[in-house]
C-alpha cells in the first residue's frame, strides 16, 4: 500500500513511500490458518476411564509456522504465525496449557498408565454423557519488510473440538481359599 507524496520543488513527484505496517495488517488479514487437529490417548471414539490419564496433543503437522506476503511496488511483507502454544478445555471444568503440541502416545514406547510428560489430563469423575474437549491453539505474528523492518501483530487464534465420553468401571476384587 503506498502513500502518494505531494510533488517536491521541481515538479516531478518523488518515489512513493510504502506504508509496511498498512501492507503487513493486509497480510495478516489475508491469514487462513487451519484448526488443529486433536489426538487422544485413550481415543476419542472409546470412552475414556475415570482416573485413567488422557494423553492431549496436536499433529505435529498442525505446529508448523505460516507465512503470507503482501507486495507493492517499492517493497514487501512477510507475515509470520508461529504455534505458540495449546490451551485445552477438558469440558469438566478443568483447562490445561501447554507450551508445545504435546507427546503423541507410542503403544510400543510409552506406558499406558502413565500420565503424559508435558501434556495431559485425568478425569475424576464421570460426565453423565459426553463432555466437549476443545484444543485452542496460540500463534505469535510477526511481520517483516523486504528493507529488515518488522513489528508484532495481535496474536491469532484457531480451536477446534472433539467430544468424548467419561465413564467410571467399578471392580470387586475377592480372593479364594
Amino acid at each position: 500500500m503506498a502513500l502518494p507524496q505531494a510533488e517536491d520543488g521541481d515538479g516531478e513527484a518523488p518515489a512513493e513511500e510504502v506504508d509496511f505496517e498498512a501492507l503487513a495488517y493486509q497480510a495478516y488479514a489475508g491469514f487462513s490458518l487451519g484448526a488443529p487437529q486433536i489426538s487422544l490417548s485413550p481415543s476419542a471414539e472409546a470412552p475414556v476411564l475415570v482416573q485413567v490419564p488422557v494423553w492431549m496433543w496436536v499433529d505435529a503437522d498442525d505446529w508448523e509456522a505460516e507465512t503470507a506476503t503482501a507486495s507493492v511496488p517499492g517493497g514487501s511483507v512477510t507475515v509470520t504465525a508461529t504455534p505458540s502454544s495449546v490451551s485445552w478445555d477438558m469440558g469438566d471444568g478443568q483447562s490445561i496449557d501447554c507450551e508445545g503440541p504435546g507427546t503423541a502416545y507410542d503403544p510400543g514406547e510409552h506406558d499406558p498408565a502413565a500420565a503424559s510428560p508435558d501434556c495431559g489430563h485425568t478425569y475424576t469423575s464421570t460426565s453423565g454423557g459426553s463432555v466437549d474437549v476443545t484444543a485452542s491453539m496460540s500463534w505469535t505474528v510477526e511481520w517483516e519488510t523486504s528493507t529488515g523492518e518488522g513489528g508484532s501483530l495481535p496474536e491469532l487464534t484457531t480451536a477446534t473440538s472433539t467430544a468424548v465420553q467419561v465413564v467410571e468401571s467399578s471392580s470387586l476384587a475377592t480372593t479364594t481359599r
